[in-house]
């Protein structure tokens, strides 16, 4: 074995740059945050080839004093800290000093900057050695430039992947700086093409249009609040606009881009419910704190933290978000499309010699030969009439008796989340047809109801005490591979409230059950609830609240082809109504969609473009 040495600064550089310098986009953001350090306003990053022949990062910021310019390749040379105790009050972007004596070792680097009242230079490194010293140009600001990346680690090509995906992440990093600095102008260009541009007038909401289209931005809703630690600030989109990954959650902290599992899940969290299944929301936030509460001396990307009071944050986050979506009436509008041609449809003829007559808001539905074929026979969907179809019904179960919805006026409810509606109809048996002055709404009845046990559900799951004894005990036999798992989780289930044991190898019976389950088919409900607990591999009161609600919501609500007459389609609207959210069922599929006016008498060609 060799004695022991201090290995040459260059090689020092190139091990330091393994996890400095891992891709392109990593210098990028590690010049970009020298320029917001340097109090730029207007930023410019031009790349060739997705950065492996050439990055220039231009900014117009303070620039280098040029008694410093031979510093600044050295390792751990840097204008940020001074002291130890610096390290726990950081307030810069950077602060290490590695990045370009990191970025100098593995490619061919010129830095070419002029300060104010100081002489302008112009510096060229290569392979972690200094090329060509000059001077420079009477600019203020500094441009680097980094061309031949990894010239001298041909190995480090092996971990690039396609130029295009190498693009993508400079592109994601570029947008996550424009979100956390709006008041910087910031242009992104690509082989000579300009892939987007900010106008750095301080408007997030403009940032979020030029990245991501006017589209997200009109759908986007301000946020904001603030404890004696925190200060959140930003933009969430309402859930009708969603991606198929997290990577649109933006956080930042003090304006620094961070990623954290934990506080993306605090996101996800808020919009409970509101998301369909592997969806996830598009969402801008700054998290301004104490610098003292967090700890971004983890790693030399800098984008790891330690949070002093991570709990505290994450509710707030929460909280946060998620009454900003209950305070919005999220109820998704539909856009009018091209006219396209489409098969000729037939249909009946209808005769619209009488219309209907509304007397108020929900009063009777008086009809007088409306929808009527040339038999003269009333159509089935629109048919009123209850005591034709008196075995179909949206039936009063004990949800409706426990919350108290009585079935005055609409009218009544000042405190309702939706609009005013007035329902028109049903169509298939499964949608409910509504109106107001600003246009037209569909509703599932199914989504609808579900949304109304749901939180029926989740709000007494575990928020009552009382049971129902059983005159005649309810038995229930499973199979061996259940009764191992059942075993394990009889205690969960007396915690629950069922008074339930154990009367054979296969056998349980219960005398008691919790009063929240309904009187529909409480056996069946009761095999449900078993046969949930015994799968679930770690029981919790509050995952077993979310998981069962939702569950148990869509089994009893009503089902497609299911016919309401009109003081049924009244009854469910008014129920929907008292719900903390009533835009979504616990799957997150929309309950509500509308159509405006505008929008319909597009269609039509009503109105011309």
């Amino acid at each position: 074995m060799e004695r022991v040495h201090v290995l040459d600064p260059v090689i020092q550089n190139k091990i330091a740059a393994g996890e400095v310098v891992e891709r392109p986009s990593s210098i990028v953001k590690e010049l970009v945050e020298n320029s917001i350090d340097a109090n730029a306003t207007s930023i410019e990053v031009f790349i060739e080839e997705s950065g492996l022949k050439m990055i220039r990062v231009v900014d117009n910021g303070e620039g280098i004093d040029d008694r410093d310019s031979r510093l600044i390749f050295e390792r751990h040379a840097t204008s940020k800290i001074a002291e130890d105790y610096d390290l726990f009050e950081i307030r810069s972007m950077g602060f290490r000093g590695e990045a370009l004596a990191s970025i100098g070792a593995v490619s061919k680097a010129t830095v070419e900057s002029y300060r104010k009242d100081r002489q302008p230079f112009k510096l060229e490194y290569s392979g972690g050695r200094e090329v060509n010293y000059t001077d420079g140009k009477s600019r203020v600001g500094t441009v680097v430039t980094i061309e031949d990346l990894f010239f001298n680690t041909p190995a480090r090509y092996k971990y690039i992947k396609s130029l295009q995906t190498e693009a993508g992440r400079i592109i994601d990093i570029m947008q996550r700086f424009s979100f956390n600095h709006p008041h910087i102008q910031f242009k992104l260009a690509f082989d000579g093409k300009v892939r987007f541009h900010t106008k750095g007038n301080g408007n997030l909401q403009e940032v979020i249009s030029d990245v991501y289209g006017l589209n997200v931005a009109r759908h986007s809703v301000k946020v904001e609040a603030k404890t004696p630690d925190y200060k959140l600030s930003g933009f969430i989109v309402r859930p009708e606009i969603t991606r198929s990954n997290k990577n649109y959650i933006n956080l930042a902290i003090n304006s620094r881009i961070i990623k954290d599992f934990r506080l993306v899940q605090s996101v996800v969290e808020a919009y409970h419910t509101l998301l369909p299944k592997d969806k996830y929301p598009v969402v801008i936030l700054n998290i301004d704190m104490d610098p003292k509460l967090v700890d971004v001396n983890v790693h030399p990307a800098k984008t790891e933290v330690r949070l002093s009071k991570l709990k505290e944050l994450q509710q707030l986050i929460e909280q946060t978000i998620r009454e900003e979506l209950r305070s919005e009436r999220l109820i998704p509008e539909i856009e009018a499309r091209e006219k396209t041609e489409k098969p000729v449809m037939t249909q009946n003829v209808f005769d619209f010699s009488s219309r209907p007559v509304f007397d108020n808001t929900f009063n009777e539905y008086k009809r007088e030969n409306i929808f009527s074929n040339k038999e003269g026979k009333t159509q089935n969907n629109f048919d009123f009439n209850t005591e034709k179809r008196d075995e179909v019904s949206y039936v009063n179960t004990p949800i409706e008796e426990h919350m108290s919805h009585s079935r005055e006026s609409y009218d009544d409810y000042n405190d309702s989340k939706l609009p005013y509606l007035e329902i028109v109809g049903q169509i298939h048996g499964t949608y409910i047809v509504m109106q107001n002055d600003e246009g037209m709404y569909l509703m599932d009845q199914h989504a609808a109801q579900e949304r109304i046990k749901y939180e029926y559900f989740y709000e007494n799951i575990q928020n009552s005490d009382e049971r129902v004894p059983l005159l005649l005990p309810y038995h229930f036999e499973f199979s061996y591979d259940d009764v191992i798992r059942i075993d394990e989780k009889l205690k969960d289930l007396k915690a629950l409230g069922f008074n339930i044991e154990k009367t054979g190898i296969k056998q349980y019976t219960v005398t008691e059950y919790p009063s929240w389950i309904l009187k529909d088919d409480p056996e069946g409900d009761i095999e449900s609830v078993i046969d949930f607990i015994s799968n679930t591999d770690e029981f919790s009161v509050n995952k077993y609240r979310e998981e069962m609600s939702i569950m148990m919501s869509c089994k009893q609500s009503i089902k497609a082809n299911h016919y309401l007459d009109l003081t049924q389609m009244r009854a469910l609207l008014k129920d929907l109504s008292q719900c903390k959210s009533p835009y979504t069922c616990p799957h997150g599929r929309p309950v509500i969609i509308k159509w405006t006016t505008y929008e319909i008498e597009k269609m039509f060609n009503r109105i011309m473009k």
